[in-house]
């Protein structure tokens, strides 16, 4: 199936299934509405980028980047991310039978899927904890795991915390002994949070999804992939709120005229549109060269693009506040939600700050 009929599918069961009363009751509940993920692995969303030889289309992450915009402008929430990126990419990388059978549960809905990341945040990840694996014992924690509360798999990324410096991706059951979940308070209405601690937890082999060199290219894939893909969720968002403050702007009327035909207001939408426009641009342009382009050089495109999409996504929702004049700040009106998610995705692997800092770094090192 070609990636244009998978959006029109995914599109034509939003809109047929999923009315904006039913969106109200899923933020208001931090993304919960577990029908929507019956409903979505049911539709094969989960298996898009899975094996062929596990269930799935074996298509590239990039085919999930128009999606996460679609997402994006409906405001869809939930472990979508997690759900539709984690299971397949690791199956394709995954040997043993233990990470392989959990990891293909999660594509039929059986199993939700958490990552514990210390890389989420880039400043503060000192603050955010670390994982160490030694002696086939993984210890610490991660502070900022989304859905963690919720979930029963956790795909663990152990960056450098292995012997010898080495890194690792497991996956690590929530009922294993050692393990300790607890939820955060969270003004994020797309997610909920948990702090998750390993406490000598047991792995062995089974558990093991990559190791060394692998592992190393597999943390920096998962780690560039979110990040294309939560840039892609905040164009939509910008996509989506910038139509809304255009539809506004042409029938608010102030002194017998639309307020669109006031200069100060078309500067605005104009400047607002133009950062919506180049944001779309470089979301396809990354989506398009992931397959060329080095491991290292896409880690880095994927991070110029997060930093764009922080700016952006943040931006554009003020814009819309100022053209609604103050509007967005009614709980009745929708605007709030989508300013409020794009806040939250905006520090999710780092805003356009740390991710400026961390490019300028990378490419300074690069020519050391």
């Amino acid at each position: 199936m070609a990636d244009e009929e998978i959006l029109r599918a995914v599109g034509a069961f939003l809109d047929r299934g999923y009315p904006d009363e039913r969106r109200l009751a899923a933020l208001r509940s931090q993304g919960e509405d577990r029908r929507l993920l019956d409903e979505a692995a049911a539709q094969g969303w989960f298996g898009l980028v899975a094996p062929e030889a596990d269930g799935g289309l074996g298509l590239s992450p990039a085919a999930l980047v128009p999606l996460f915009r679609l997402f994006g402008r409906r405001l869809l929430t939930g472990p979508l991310l997690e759900q539709m990126l984690l299971p397949g990419l690791l199956l394709s990388t995954a040997r043993a039978d233990g990470a392989r059978t959990r990891l293909a549960a999660a594509l039929t809905g059986r199993r939700r899927v958490a990552v514990l990341d210390p890389g989420t945040t880039l400043d503060w990840r000192a603050a955010n904890g670390s994982l160490t694996l030694d002696a086939g014992t993984l210890a610490g924690s991660v502070d900022l795991v989304r859905f963690g509360a919720v979930s029963d798999l956790f795909v663990a990324v152990v960056d450098g915390g292995g012997p010898d410096g080495a890194s690792a991706v497991l996956v690590v059951d929530r009922d294993r002994p050692g393990v300790t979940v607890t939820g955060h308070r969270s003004t994020d209405p797309g997610a909920s949070y948990a702090r998750v601690t390993l406490d000598g937890v047991a792995v062995g082999p089974g558990d093991v999804v990559a190791w060394r060199e692998d592992g190393a290219a597999l943390v920096t894939a998962l780690r560039g992939w979110q990040r294309v893909l939560v840039a892609a969720e905040l164009a939509g968002i910008a996509r989506h709120v910038l139509d809304l403050s255009v539809a506004f702007a042409r029938q608010r009327e102030q002194f017998g005229r639309p307020i669109g035909s006031f200069q100060a207001v078309k500067h605005i939408a104009a400047s607002a549109a133009q950062r919506v426009i180049m944001l779309e641009s470089f979301v396809e342009a990354v989506a398009d060269d992931s397959a060329t382009l080095a491991p290292e050089s896409f880690a880095l495109a994927a991070l110029a693009l997060k930093g764009a999409a922080a700016e952006a996504g943040r931006s554009v929702c003020e814009d819309a506040l100022q053209i609604h004049g103050g509007i967005g700040f009614t709980h009745e009106h929708e605007l709030h939600w989508f300013y409020k998610r794009a806040l939250s995705l905006r520090t999710w692997y780092g805003d356009e700050r740390e991710t400026a800092t961390e490019t300028g770094r990378r490419l300074v090192s690069a020519r050391v």
